[in-house]
């Protein structure tokens, strides 16, 4: 089971058209299909993966479209490392990157398999 602090119900499909209208991008698809089972996630070592009502105001604060343009942030650890996925394909992989940098030349592999790193806890 996941070590959940807290987790919100699934977004609608019309929270996520939404949010891709307003960030002119479609979501990487298994970041989608996360969303719809819960929108939104805080994990108790301090993961929080973006819910729809958070993720506009979160890449908008980490300036993502203009420091790591083809990125989209999915959530952080809550000390200063912001989680990344590639808006473009299908690709699952989730980077970390310092949130004073926002380079993706400069980030982390986290995993190649959002959801399989969500059914272990963001470890």
């Amino acid at each position: 089971m996941l070590p959940i602090h807290n987790a919100n119900l699934p977004a609608t499909e019309n929270d996520i058209l939404q949010v891709e209208h307003s960030m002119s991008c479609q979501l990487p698809t298994v970041y989608r299909r996360v969303l719809q089972e819960v929108n939104g996630v805080s994990l108790a070592n301090g993961v929080l993966i973006y819910g729809t009502e958070e993720l506009i105001e979160r890449n908008e604060t980490w300036e993502v479209e203009e420091y790591a343009k083809g990125y989209i942030a999915i959530g952080d650890d809550g000390g200063g490392m912001v989680f990344l996925m590639a808006i473009q394909g299908n690709d699952s992989s989730v980077f970390a990157v310092d949130s004073g940098d926002m380079n993706p030349q400069h980030a982390t592999v986290v995993t190649m398999d959002l959801s399989k790193w969500l059914q272990n806890g963001c470890q």
